[in-house]
C-alpha cells in the first residue's frame, strides 16, 4: 500500500492515506454512501478538525449525484457522527464524542457477540440475522439515546 500511495509516475496527486478506525469502516448503523462520504470528509480533514468540501466534490469522489450527498449528510448529521455549519461551503466537523458514539459502541458489541457466537452457527443465517437485528426498532432506538 505505500508504493501504491506514493507512486508518482503518471500523477503527483492524491499521495498518502487515510486512517480510518475499523469501528467507523465496520459500522453496522451507518450505509455504504453514508460510510464513504465519511471516510471522505476524513480524508479531506487530514489532521485538522475541520473541512469545507463541495457536495459536487464529495459526489464525484464517491460516485454518487450530490442529491444522494445531501441525503447522506443529513443522515450523518441526525446521527450526529458529523457536525455541519451552513454556509456558501458547508464546514464539516467530527464531533469530539466520536469515540464513545452509540452507533459505533453499538456496533462494536454487535461484533463481539459475532466473535462469541461465529462457531457454532451458519455464517449466512448469522449475516441475515445480524441485518435483521441493526433494522429492528429496539436496536435504533438503543443509538438514538445519543
Amino acid at each position: 500500500m505505500d508504493k501504491v500511495s506514493q507512486e508518482s509516475q503518471f500523477t503527483s496527486q492524491h499521495k498518502g492515506f487515510t486512517k480510518v478506525p475499523h469501528k467507523i469502516h465496520r459500522c453496522y448503523g451507518l450505509t455504504h454512501y453514508e460510510k464513504l462520504i465519511l471516510i471522505d470528509l476524513i480524508a479531506y480533514m487530514s489532521d485538522k478538525r475541520q473541512c469545507y468540501p463541495t457536495i459536487e466534490m464529495i459526489a464525484r469522489n464517491v460516485g454518487c449525484s450530490s442529491k444522494s450527498v445531501e441525503r447522506h449528510i443529513k443522515e450523518l448529521a441526525d446521527k450526529k457522527m458529523i457536525l455541519v455549519s451552513q454556509g456558501k461551503n458547508n464546514t464539516y466537523f467530527l464531533p469530539n464524542y466520536l469515540h464513545c458514539h452509540p452507533y459505533l459502541l453499538m456496533s462494536e458489541k454487535t461484533h463481539e457477540f459475532i466473535r462469541s457466537i461465529r462457531k457454532q452457527v451458519n455464517e449466512r443465517e448469522l449475516t441475515l440475522w445480524i441485518q435483521g437485528m441493526v433494522k429492528r426498532d429496539e436496536y435504533k432506538s438503543y443509538k438514538k439515546v445519543f
